[in-house]
């Protein structure tokens, strides 16, 4: 089956309504976000959407994105692949459903003036925050050895600091 690009906004009520679903790419450059974060070009982005209505009526998006980056090592500075993979579940805040009374599961959204979703925006940020926190090569792979690794020594002696209030201790004496 041969993948097709994502829609870049749709409308999420609609979809629901006539179940649709997307087995397809979003771009790697519109990703302008996310490709900040990069020491390379983000490839294209494998994404699967399904808008559905659960039992009690919420209309939602469930996804899921899976991407392989490459980023820099923060112990060494070398480049490291990354595989970032994210599951998700959207449904649209509108005058049935509000943020308020939707169930945890679900992660709420507005819709934009005419009533749409941005889904491009959506991949963007799932993949963003399944970027880890602090991205480093195994200690057995990095070219540096993080036990060999200074940051420095702390003076303890304390340092006589100016009062900032001598001034004022001068006008009063006058």
């Amino acid at each position: 089956m041969q993948k097709v690009r994502i829609p870049i906004s749709v409308d999420p009520v609609k979809s629901a309504s006539k179940q649709l679903s997307y087995v397809g790419l979003v771009p790697g450059q519109n990703l302008t976000r996310l490709q900040e974060l990069l020491v390379e070009p983000c490839a294209d982005v494998d994404v699967e959407l399904a808008f559905a209505i659960d039992a009690q009526g919420i209309k939602h998006i469930k996804g899921q994105a899976n991407v392989g980056v490459t980023v820099a090592c923060e112990r060494c500075g070398d480049p490291m692949a990354v595989e970032l993979a994210s599951e998700f579940i959207y449904a649209p805040v509108t005058r049935r459903q509000t943020a308020t009374d939707m169930p945890s599961e679900y992660e709420p959204f507005e819709l934009d003036e005419l009533g749409e979703v941005n889904l491009h925006r959506i991949v963007e940020d799932e993949l963003i925050l399944a970027m880890p926190v602090v991205v480093k090569h195994d200690e057995r792979e990095c070219r540096i050895d993080s036990n060999a690794m200074q940051w420095g020594d702390i003076d303890d002696a304390p340092q006589e600091k100016d009062n900032p209030f001598a001034v004022l201790q001068e006008l009063k004496r006058k």
